[in-house]
């Protein structure tokens, strides 16, 4: 794989983005929103999704995504798997009542995150690979042979 300036500046800004997140956000700065840590909601959805952290790397035969997914469960995430790309979703809510003498409390808990990563290479989705473990999810995709070309003679 090359190395990119420019998907490095894009790695850096998003790591800040991610670092500063809500930090402009307050009464101080209303006009400036939150940063882009959180995705923006689609007509129909709930919540906003927070971007999963990703890394890519391509070996000569696979290309192994690995995403940070704190607090999800291995139920609570979606996998699409193509030959030029992976969706990951996840998602999980909770919710709570307690009731007591005199009064009863209701609690809601949501969490979800949502990539789409574009892949350096193509891959045979069929024979992809997912683990989960500690909130570590990791994707073995290996990769398509590419045709060789060959010399041909002009009659």
């Amino acid at each position: 794989m090359v190395w990119n300036i420019f998907d490095e500046m894009r790695r850096m800004q998003e790591e800040m983005d991610r670092l500063f997140g809500n930090f402009f956000s307050g009464p101080y700065y209303p006009q400036l929103g939150p940063g882009r840590a959180v995705q923006e909601a689609e007509p129909g959805q709930q919540q906003p999704y927070r971007k999963a952290l990703v890394d890519v790397q391509e070996t000569d035969k696979e290309v192994i995504v690995t995403a940070e997914l704190p607090g999800m469960k291995k139920e609570d995430i979606d996998l699409n798997v193509t030959s030029e790309r992976v969706e990951i979703k996840a998602q999980t809510k909770e919710e709570t009542t307690e009731e007591k003498e005199g009064y009863t409390a209701y609690g809601r808990w949501y969490a979800g995150f949502y990539r789409n990563v574009p892949l350096p290479a193509g891959v045979k989705s069929e024979e992809s690979k997912a683990t989960y473990k500690n909130g570590v999810l990791e994707i073995i995709l290996p990769k398509r042979e590419i045709n060789k070309s060959k010399d041909i003679t002009i009659n």
